[in-house]
């Protein structure tokens, strides 16, 4: 599918982008039933995008909440990062789920570029009395994965990335190895995911400054998207945009085993690199 026929077919709005975050607000309610363990609110990221802020538990006064971002993937904010955000959750960090989309009423803007995504998220973290901004992870997922890694830079920059299947290649490699500091960054993949070659990612992981701070890790038996088990039936396949150039398609098994895996190791990582909630 071309990108700008793409780009007309997502929420130009932020009223829009709203509406496709309630299902996700739906869900979260549902996956925690007790309605003091969590509060979720929606915010603006910028002048016209929104996300869902979710704390642990009902805000209080107190020491800033370190924080987690979760970029999505190309088909935006909703099921395929939930297993992911309750760990952080039930875990005592706070999350940030933007919905990025253009604001032009005629459909004609494109998406938030990349680049510009990490920022906005951000800066809508250091707005918040109840962040920590010198305490945020990134967890992005494909195309998160990659806004996480291009949008490095200036002087707010989380302490940590954790790049899901982010579409290994020579643009990411040559983003690494302008990153100043010394992030901690897990790039995690599966061994059998067509958009990330295990030779590309390595040349990634090596690409990063502070090698001491890089850990890649692969999953045995898992495709590209493995968290996408809510868009087919058990055992089915489907294709999910790639990565690296959103008019081409990628192969995904998705499996909810592989994405218990996959939210615990994201997990331990985020924790060691924040020290906890």
């Amino acid at each position: 599918m071309p990108s700008q026929t793409r780009s007309r077919r997502r929420p130009r709005r932020a009223l829009l982008a709203l509406a496709l975050l309630l299902p996700a607000l739906a869900a979260r309610a549902e996956a925690v039933p007790d309605p003091e363990a969590a509060a979720t609110e929606i915010v603006r990221i910028g002048a016209a995008e929104v996300a869902l802020l979710t704390l642990p538990a009902p805000s209080r006064p107190g020491p800033r909440r370190p924080v987690v971002l979760l970029l999505p993937d190309a088909d935006g904010a909703g099921t395929r990062a939930a297993v992911y955000g309750q760990r952080l959750l039930d875990n005592g960090l706070a999350v940030l789920e933007p919905q990025f989309g253009g604001n032009e009423p005629d459909g004609t803007a494109p998406m938030t570029p990349l680049a510009t995504r990490l920022p906005l998220a951000l800066g809508a973290v250091a707005a918040d009395p109840r962040l920590d901004p010198a305490r945020v992870a990134v967890v992005g997922l494909g195309e998160g994965a990659r806004a996480a890694l291009l949008g490095l830079g200036g002087e707010a920059a989380p302490a940590a990335l954790a790049l899901l299947y982010p579409g290994c290649d020579t643009a990411l490699t040559a983003a690494a190895r302008r990153v100043t500091g010394a992030p901690k960054v897990l790039i995690l993949h599966g061994d059998e995911d067509p958009a990330n070659d295990a030779a590309a990612c390595a040349a990634l992981a090596g690409a990063f400054p502070a090698q001491q701070a890089v850990r890649q890790r692969v999953l045995t038996g898992a495709s590209y998207g493995w968290d996408a088990f809510g868009l087919v039936r058990p055992g089915g396949v489907t294709l999910l945009a790639h990565p690296a150039d959103p008019a081409r398609r990628a192969w995904s098994q998705p499996d909810e085993r592989t994405t218990i895996v996959a939210a615990d190791r994201v997990l331990g990582f985020v924790l060691a690199a924040l020290g906890g909630p």
